[in-house]
């Protein structure tokens, strides 16, 4: 490929949230084409995605688990050693918070748990979600001393944006 990039080189493994998976499996959904397209690359670069129990619970809220695309996913439960991680990663937020800081009014307890599923799981290097307090949490989380390694796709960049192709409707 003569040291061309792609702009997924550092993609190891992603964990799926509930927002992309909202967005791949409802076709009205505004997204629902960048979710396709960010789901069939990934499929196609052989790149493992997670589906942690915590969203399938969130899932199963609104939707039917065997709606969901389970095959191409490897499920992740929720365990000690995420559960540990969560704690500390929560408790910061929760300081920033107490502190009056405006952006850090709502702690989403659901993504401190999933954040703290990928920074605990080996082979997970990114969370895919259309949720950009995601990427402000891990920057805040950054900022307040922790080390976070975990990065965010975001679900509102289109595929072919992030790897730098033309993007041409198929008729």
């Amino acid at each position: 490929m003569s040291g061309a990039t792609t702009g997924l080189e550092s993609v190891h493994g992603v964990l799926v949230d509930t927002s992309f998976l909202i967005r791949l499996m409802k076709a009205d959904e505004s997204l629902h084409a960048n979710a396709n397209a960010w789901f069939k690359e990934l499929l196609a670069r052989k790149v493992p995605m997670y589906l942690s129990t915590i969203v399938v619970a969130e899932w199963c809220v609104k939707g039917a688990f065997d709606e969901l695309p389970v095959r191409n996913l490897r499920m992740l439960p929720f365990n000690v050693d995420h559960a540990r991680r969560a704690g500390p990663l929560t408790v910061v937020l929760l300081r920033v918070r107490d502190k009056g800081e405006p952006d850090e009014r709502n702690i989403v307890l659901n993504d401190m748990k999933l954040l703290a599923q990928a920074e605990a799981t080996a082979g997970i290097s990114h969370i895919l979600t259309k949720d950009g307090g995601y990427a402000k949490r891990i920057a805040r989380l950054r900022a307040e001393g922790q080390v976070v390694a975990t990065q965010v796709l975001d679900l509102n960049v289109p595929m072919a944006h992030v790897l730098g192709r033309l993007d041409f409707p198929v008729e």
